[in-house]
C-alpha cells in the first residue's frame, strides 16, 4: 500500500521573505552598481571612482558601454534571471527547457517591451551563439552541446551562473531537485561543466540558506558551502577539475583575479566572487571590494549580491541602491508573482 508523505512543516513566509527578497534584490542590485566598472582595468575603476567614498548609481561615467544603459538599471545578468523567473511562473513552477530557451530568445530580440527595451544588452558569445542555433527552440541542449563542441569544448563563460540565483529559490526545500533545476537550466546556454558545476554550487548554497530560515535554524556558511562544493563536484570528471573548483569557492579577491585580462567572462571567476561575498559580513562594504576589482564586474556583482543578500536579507542592502533601481516597482511585480506561486508549491 502506498504511504503519504509527512506534511512538509509550516513556514513563516513573512519572515522568510526577507532573504527570498534579500536574494532576487541583491542580483539586480549588484548587476547594476556593477555596471559602473565592467569592462575596466582595476586601475581605470580606482580612477573613476575611487574618489566616492559610497558608490552611487547617479556616478556612474558615460563612455561608449555605459551610455546604453540608464543609471540604476541591472544588465543582461538579472534580465536573463528574470526571464527564469517568468517562465516559472507560467508553467505553474514547472522547469522547461524549452520555456526557458523560448524567453532567452525573445528576450535577446526584444528586451523587455514593457521597460522601454528594443533588444537584450549585453549578451554574451556563447550564449548568442546558442539563442541562434537552429535546434534551440526545439532542443536547447543539443544547441548548446553544438556550439561548445564547434569551441573545442574550452568556452565556460559566467553565462549561466549569472542567472542561477532564481534557481535556488525554487523548491529550495527539495535539494535534489534544486540541483537537477541548475543543471537542466545551465545546460539550456552552457554545457561545459565547469558552468554546470558553478550553477549547481550557488543554487546549491542559495537554497540550503533558505532551507535553514525556513526551518529556524542557524546558517553554518562552511558547513553550506563544504556541502555545495560535494554537489558541484559531482559534474566534474577529475581530481584536478575539482581541485580548481575548490580553490575558486574559497579564494580571495586577489586570488580570484577578477580584471585577468582576456579571462574576465570565466564562470569560476564570477562563481568565486560570490562565495567571497558570502563570507562577508557587510553587503555594502562586499558589492563594492567586488565592484572596484573590475573587470566582468556586473556579472560578479550580481551572483555576490544574490549570495550574501540570500545570508543577511533585503535590510542589509542599502537602501539607496534598491530606490535607485530604475525598473523597481516592475521587479516588485515580477517578483510577487513568482513568490506566490513558490508558496503554493510548498503547501
Amino acid at each position: 500500500m502506498a504511504t503519504s508523505e509527512p506534511p512538509q512543516p509550516s513556514v513563516d513566509w513573512s519572515a522568510l521573505m526577507e532573504y527570498i527578497h534579500g536574494t532576487f534584490y541583491g542580483n539586480c542590485v549588484g548587476d547594476a552598481i556593477g555596471l559602473l566598472t565592467e569592462f575596466m582595468t582595476k586601475s581605470q575603476a580606482s580612477g573613476a571612482y575611487g574618489k566616492h567614498r559610497n558608490l552611487k548609481y547617479s556616478h556612474m561615467v558615460e563612455d561608449g558601454h555605459r551610455a546604453r544603459f540608464k543609471k540604476g538599471d541591472w544588465t543582461d545578468d538579472s534580465d536573463q534571471m528574470l526571464c527564469i523567473v517568468q517562465s516559472l511562473t507560467s508553467t505553474g513552477g514547472e522547469v522547461d527547457v524549452r520555456d526557458v530557451a523560448t524567453r532567452l530568445v525573445k528576450w535577446m530580440k526584444e528586451g523587455f517591451s514593457e521597460l522601454g527595451d528594443s533588444c537584450g544588452l549585453g549578451v554574451g558569445r556563447t550564449t548568442m551563439a546558442v539563442l541562434t542555433h537552429p535546434d534551440i527552440l526545439t532542443d536547447p541542449h543539443a544547441a548548446s552541446l553544438a556550439v561548445w563542441e564547434r569551441l573545442n569544448r574550452r568556452a565556460a563563460p559566467n553565462g549561466a551562473v549569472m542567472r542561477t540565483s532564481v534557481l535556488g529559490v525554487h523548491r529550495f526545500w527539495d535539494l535534489d531537485a534544486v540541483v537537477e533545476n541548475a543543471r537542466q537550466v545551465a545546460m539550456v546556454t552552457h554545457h561545459d561543466p565547469r558552468c554546470v558545476a558553478s550553477c549547481v554550487a550557488v543554487s546549491a548554497t542559495i537554497a540550503q540558506i533558505l532551507a535553514a530560515r525556513a526551518g529556524g535554524k542557524p546558517v553554518d556558511v562552511e558547513q553550506v558551502m563544504g556541502h555545495s562544493f560535494e554537489l558541484a563536484a559531482q559534474q566534474l570528471e577529475s581530481d584536478e577539475e575539482r581541485e580548481e573548483l575548490k580553490f575558486h569557492m574559497y579564494a580571495s579577491l586577489e586570488e580570484l583575479k577578477l580584471a585577468e585580462p582576456n579571462k574576465i567572462g570565466y564562470t569560476y571567476k564570477t562563481m568565486g566572487a560570490g562565495f567571497w561575498a558570502l563570507r562577508q559580513k557587510d553587503f555594502e562594504k562586499a558589492l563594492t571590494m567586488v565592484t572596484m576589482e573590475a573587470g566582468d564586474a556586473d556579472t560578479n556583482a550580481a551572483v555576490a549580491g544574490a549570495l550574501i543578500g540570500c545570508l543577511l536579507g533585503y535590510k542589509a542592502i542599502p537602501k539607496r541602491w534598491i530606490k535607485g533601481l530604475v525598473h523597481r516597482d516592475w521587479l516588485k511585480g515580477t517578483i510577487a508573482s513568482y513568490t506566490k506561486l513558490l508558496i503554493k508549491l510548498r503547501k
